[in-house]
């Protein structure tokens, strides 16, 4: 194959790459929960720490430790039937979480987003049991929804854009096909649309 054509193909490779890091699920869970101080009237900077210390960081900071171990392939937990495990400790650190909100006395407005991770993670959890669903794309398409679409104007475009790029990067990169990448964006769209139940 001519060089030419080799440069393109790495270098796309390399910005889905780029794009897959800073789409991970820790990345737009931990940046919604840290912003909750100036999106949500009554949050404190130390509730918002906290909310994204215990849903992403203690998690994050435990898939890490496995991974050196070597009980997971890599960082996004590539391989399906890791992923389970994972998951179940990440909802365990979600519901301490919870608890130690609950002595900060958090307003009900971050246990909705808590309560909207948790669901979204559930659902992951549950089609991750027989299938792989890409949960970079559900988170995506949740935090698309939760920060970008409520912008005047051009949000709705700017959440489809952030689902859509994410995507495209994890099918680029081989890790889901472009089933399990819009199974994951359904799965993130139910998340939002149940947690705008919750009280």
């Amino acid at each position: 194959m001519p060089k030419t054509l080799l440069v393109p193909a790495a270098r796309s490779s390399q910005l889905a790459r780029i794009v897959t890091e800073v789409s991970a699920p820790a990345v737009l869970v931990g940046m919604l929960l840290l912003l909750q101080p100036l999106l949500s009237p009554g949050v404190t900077w130390l509730q918002g720490i906290v909310a994204a210390g215990f849903t992403v960081g203690l998690p994050f900071a435990g898939i890490l430790w496995l991974k050196r171990r070597g009980s997971v392939t890599d960082h996004h937990i590539g391989v399906r039937s890791q992923r389970a495990p994972i998951l179940a400790a990440t909802a365990l650190s979600l519901g301490i979480g919870a608890l130690v909100l609950i002595l900060l006395d958090a307003p009900a407005v971050l246990f909705g987003e808590i309560g909207g991770v948790f669901i979204g993670l559930v659902l992951c959890m549950a089609a991750n049991l027989v299938w792989k669903l890409s949960v970079h794309s559900a988170v995506a398409a949740y935090i698309g929804l939760a920060l970008l679409a409520p912008v005047p104007v051009f949000g709705p475009a700017l959440a489809l854009m952030l689902a859509s790029v994410t995507g495209w990067s994890r099918v680029k990169l081989g890790d889901h096909t472009p089933t399990q990448v819009m199974a994951g964006h359904l799965a993130g769209c139910a998340a939002f649309a149940a947690a705008l139940l919750l009280p």
